[in-house]
């Protein structure tokens, strides 16, 4: 849960620009065209966007990142790349003193972002951000001993932060209902939408502006501090809403808030957020008004893979009020993975079980909680400087492999040829073998390509692939996810001429922002089959015409 300052984002994206040239995304599969049949997961992950393995805090992908993985093959690539930034390296300079109508260029340090999102774009990735007003951690030491994420200048204004001394740390937390920091930080991020929502190179962000690393909770101050928030039975009085736990300080006026400033500030960005918060859950998902305006519903980010359910407590537990009285919004966050992804962090410490047993924890929370996208960063093979156990790599991969979109098309090939004069039918068969479908446009057509190699006919198909995705119960680890089947049918007019033709698929990448900025584009889908040409298509079946 490390974050990043100017410093360390700056070094990262150093030896980011020298060591992913090796991991560029090409859009094409490590196998020969000239093999047949659904690539089996034991072969090199696939890369497409929005699933699998990605670059968490801008930190290499495993296992090349570690020296002591070398006996494992480099991962194949990512397309996505995850940063956290501090508020006061966004924001250095005090916006009391700068003239009232200063550029957002003058009032704000876009540097940071502007080089990440150059780099990732050079090297076929999009970027994710999130901005943290307090992070109880990670740091190997603090300067004068103040853990502080907020501009120096936000303490000058009384009553926007508190100072909380312990183990020689001094901890400076916002009050999070404070109108000042409030509006401030949504400041921010009007600014940041400005500059960035509609730039094709910003693939996600992350809900910001309330928590321990933005991520809707302080359990620090309970548990570590000594400060639990309002108790369940003064939690509605104190707060607005019911909450159970006591990690929770911050009030539903000032959720209403904080939630307008980032829907606000990216209506044509994908959002997603930690859900730990019923009330934020409840806005960002269903109650806001500003969600109807929205290109896409509101995803989910969870953190403590391996040890921790990705769907919070509040959602799945027994025992919680939310599940006992059967609040409707139970069932929208567990079905939110039909419409949005689950993206989630390993968590840096295993259970007292052993590391095996938090791999297999998070390999089956991958799959029956619909996961799309899994971090470079926090399990104990990342974090050690031994070799991963072979066992223990085997399960970690396939959480990353069965994480995500899967697909393959087949159909058969016609047992007669076909009259040229008449209408005939292609049944075409895709399956998605992975977790989680597509939440991005993406677009299925196929070429009918003549002997000579010249396409002949193009078909656009009217199948939806983010419609595509099984319900999950998996437990046998040795096992593979379920897969989801469906059966495209696609009319041919008559007119071909006599003559044998091959049909091909081909999926093209259309997740296009409105009015960009700067544009975006990839290569068509990775499929799980072999075939590939230089195109992106695969040839899925061929037919004769008399």
């Amino acid at each position: 849960m490390r974050r990043l300052n100017a410093t360390s984002v700056g070094a990262i994206l150093a030896v980011w620009a020298l060591t992913a040239a090796g991991c560029t995304y090409s859009g094409q599969a490590d196998v020969s065209s000239r093999r047949s049949g659904v690539i089996p997961y034991s072969e090199p992950d696939l890369v497409n966007p929005l699933r699998g393995q990605y670059q968490n805090l801008a930190t290499e992908l495993f296992p090349q990142a570690s020296p002591a993985q070398r006996e494992y093959q480099p991962w194949p690539g990512t397309t996505d790349v995850s940063l956290r930034l501090d508020w006061r390296t966004l924001q250095p300079r005090d916006p009391r003193k700068l003239p009232r109508d200063a550029r957002d260029d003058v009032r704000y340090d876009f540097s940071v972002l502007d080089r990440a999102l150059a780099s990732a774009h050079a090297n076929g990735r999009r970027v994710g951000f999130r901005v943290t007003a307090f992070n109880s951690c990670c740091e190997t030491s603090y300067p004068k001993g103040i853990d502080i994420s907020v501009p120096d200048w936000l303490l000058t204004i009384p009553g926007t932060t508190r100072t909380y001394p312990h183990g020689g740390v001094k901890y400076v937390i916002p009050d999070w209902n404070h109108p000042a920091y409030l509006s401030y930080f949504a400041d921010l991020l009007a600014a940041l939408g400005r500059r960035y929502d509609r730039d094709e190179r910003l693939a996600m962000v992350e809900m910001s502006g309330y928590g321990d690393f933005s991520e809707n909770h302080v359990a620090f101050m309970r548990d570590t501090l000594g400060r639990p928030a309002p108790s369940p039975e003064r939690s509605q009085a104190e707060l607005g809403y019911f909450s159970q736990y006591r990690d929770q300080y911050i009030t539903k006026k000032a959720i209403t808030f904080l939630v307008n400033a980032n829907l606000r500030a990216f209506p044509n960005t994908a959002l997603v957020t930690a859900a730990g918060n019923p009330e934020i859950t409840k806005q960002l998902f269903r109650d806001n008004p500003l969600l109807r305006a929205r290109r896409k519903p509101v995803g989910i980010r969870a953190d403590g893979l391996g040890k921790f359910d990705p769907i919070p407590t509040w959602v799945v537990n027994e025992y919680s009020r939310y599940v006992q009285i059967h609040d409707p919004i139970i069932n929208v966050v567990l079905n939110r993975y039909r419409t949005a992804p689950i993206i989630t962090e390993w968590i840096p410490d295993p259970p007292q079980a052993g590391a095996m047993d938090y791999y297999l924890t998070g390999l089956r929370d991958v799959v029956n909680r619909h996961v799309s996208m899994t971090a470079s960063t926090g399990f104990p093979g990342q974090l050690n400087d031994i070799p991963m156990p072979a066992d223990q790599y085997r399960v970690w991969a396939n959480a990353n492999k069965f994480s995500g979109y899967r697909y393959s098309v087949t159909a058969e090939q016609p047992a007669e040829p076909i009259p040229a004069s008449e209408r005939f039918a292609l049944k075409l068969r895709w399956t998605n073998f992975g977790s989680a479908p597509v939440y991005e446009r993406w677009q299925v057509r196929y070429d009918i390509v003549s002997a000579s190699g010249q396409v002949v006919r193009t078909i656009d198909s009217r199948m939806d692939l983010r419609t595509l995705v099984a319900d999950q119960k998996f437990e046998d680890v040795a096992g593979r996810p379920a897969a989801a089947t469906t059966v495209d049918t696609v009319e041919l007019n008559p007119g071909l001429p006599a003559g044998r033709y091959t049909v091909r698929a081909t999926v093209g990448w259309r997740e296009h922002k409105p009015n960009a900025s700067v544009s975006v584009d990839f290569p068509p889908m990775q499929l799980a089959q072999y075939g590939r040409d230089d195109d992106g298509g695969y040839p899925v079946t061929e037919f004769s015409v008399q």
